[in-house]
């Protein structure tokens, strides 16, 4: 299985906000994150992601038996 890690994204040498990447590589088609912090909680990301036509119309399956 693959982890997901935070990526902080920079534009111009200029902080651009922050992203999701796999093997350090962005993830595509990403909206937009949100980061929620509450006390005695871990920290959460919320990642929105748009989907292509393709993609909706034939997802794939996976097993998780």
């Amino acid at each position: 299985m693959k982890h997901i890690q935070l990526a902080k994204l920079y534009k111009q040498g200029q902080f651009f906000g922050y992203g999701l990447a796999v093997d350090g590589e962005l993830l595509n088609q990403q909206e937009s994150t949100t980061i929620s912090t509450n006390p005695n909680e871990l920290p959460k990301i919320n990642a929105q992601f748009y989907l292509k036509e393709q993609q909706a119309e034939n997802p794939i399956i996976i097993h998780l038996d």
